[in-house]
């Protein structure tokens, strides 16, 4: 049989092709349709208020850590930021879905990366309608940035109230200071209760005065460094920069990302030429069979 119609491998050559693209080409055309939107978004490290009182540098944070962008993927797509996507554009109404199957196709649909070679991330969405694409997109990258301002106020808010305390604490201890310098002045210093100075030189003051004034001393020049750093947190907090800078707002995508039609219709061509021997097979069978019963 194979040496009589070996011919017909040939002929089922560009019939399997033929096959295949045709085939590919239904498939290809009854698939779902999705479109790609992504947000381009730059995150910078958060740094310590200029005048921390926590004993740690008045520096900014050292460069992110082979940790950073993971994590922060992992907030991007955190349940809470994605719930906040979904009711700000109301996703379950739209839907027609609970809130709870909105959030699982949100995981699905969401990705992010690390730009190679840069600090920048993308976050890209797929779905079959372009303008949820665009708005979804865009709606992650908004809920992110306003997560990290808010930890950005917090972290300003608690360190310029910790200040606050400890220049009051620090002005308790001047005051006390500041009086068991008075009471020693009036007994053991330079001046009588009237004000008028005593004939002694500063080396006939007594040591408890001494000590009573550089004690004072020392503690009030500890209250005005405190109050600097005060002033210089306040001013950081109002003129920190966005922790999270959006450089490119995701637009509505008109070419969609899948399915891919050339690939789709190269495979259908070439699978077809592949399983064109055994198309071949059966009707060499029948093509023999004929043969014999005639």
């Amino acid at each position: 049989m194979f040496k009589r119609y070996w011919w017909m491998f040939l002929v089922m050559l560009p019939v399997g092709a033929v096959g295949g693209f045709f085939m590919a080409s239904v498939v290809t055309y009854v698939m779902p349709k999705k479109y790609e939107s992504s947000a381009t978004i730059e995150i910078k490290p958060q740094r310590q208020p200029t005048g921390t009182w926590s004993g740690s540098p008045d520096a900014e944070a050292l460069g992110a850590s082979p940790q950073f962008f993971g994590t922060e993927f992992e907030k991007i797509k955190s349940r809470n930021s994605l719930m906040k996507v979904v009711d700000t554009l109301d996703l379950s109404n739209k839907w027609g879905m609970d809130r709870e199957s909105v959030l699982q196709i949100l995981k699905g649909i969401v990705t992010t990366e690390n730009i190679r070679g840069t600090d920048l991330i993308s976050i890209r969405v797929r779905h079959t309608n372009k303008e949820d694409a665009r708005d979804i997109a865009a709606e992650v990258a908004r809920a992110y940035k306003d997560y990290r301002t808010e930890l950005k106020d917090r972290v300003f808010e608690k360190s310029i109230m910790e200040l606050k305390r400890a220049v009051r604490e620090q002005e308790d201890k001047v005051e006390e200071r500041r009086k068991i310098f008075v009471t020693i002045s009036r007994h053991k210093g330079p001046y009588l209760l009237d004000g008028s100075n005593l004939p002694k030189s500063v080396d006939g003051l007594s040591q408890e005065y001494l000590d009573a004034q550089r004690d004072f001393e020392v503690e009030q020049g500890l209250l005005e460094k405190l109050k600097l750093k005060l002033i210089s947190a306040e001013i950081d907090a109002d003129i920190e920069m966005d922790s999270v800078i959006v450089h490119d707002d995701p637009v509505i995508s008109n070419s969609p990302i899948s399915p891919n039609v050339r690939l789709n219709l190269v495979l259908g061509l070439a699978g077809g030429a592949l399983l064109s021997p055994f198309l071949a097979l059966p009707v060499m069978w029948f093509l023999n069979r004929r043969s014999a019963v005639s």
